[in-house]
């Protein structure tokens, strides 16, 4: 793995870990919500509310967190090629020659 690869891999990772994460939050809010429209004593509706709000800003602040990762990847990769611009393009006979051309059903 080249400089750029290991710098940018752990981001990509704890974006991904994080992501993985919210997922369960905003499934348990999600049932919360549909369990709402059974009766239940004002008691236990105000905590199932509460629970959706925490629940949710849960699940949000990890996606939050998820995308300064992802920024940071970018940012990686962005400076990486920022790094190339400065390298000459490869020459006329440097590049690799074009594959022969296939023959067309015309000339058969």
């Amino acid at each position: 793995m080249n400089g750029v690869g290991s710098a940018v891999l752990p981001h990509l990772s704890r974006a991904a870990t994080l992501s993985g994460h919210a997922a369960p939050h905003f499934a348990e809010v999600a049932e919360t919500a549909l369990s709402l429209s059974r009766s239940f004593e004002p008691t236990d509706r105000q905590y199932r509310e509460n629970r959706m709000v925490i629940g949710h800003a849960t699940a949000r602040a990890y996606l939050r967190r998820a995308a300064e990762s992802l920024h940071d990847a970018a940012k990686e990769l962005d400076s990486h090629l920022d790094f190339h611009r400065f390298f000459p393009t490869p020459s006329q006979r440097e590049r690799p020659a074009p594959p022969p051309p296939t023959p067309s059903a015309r000339h058969r």
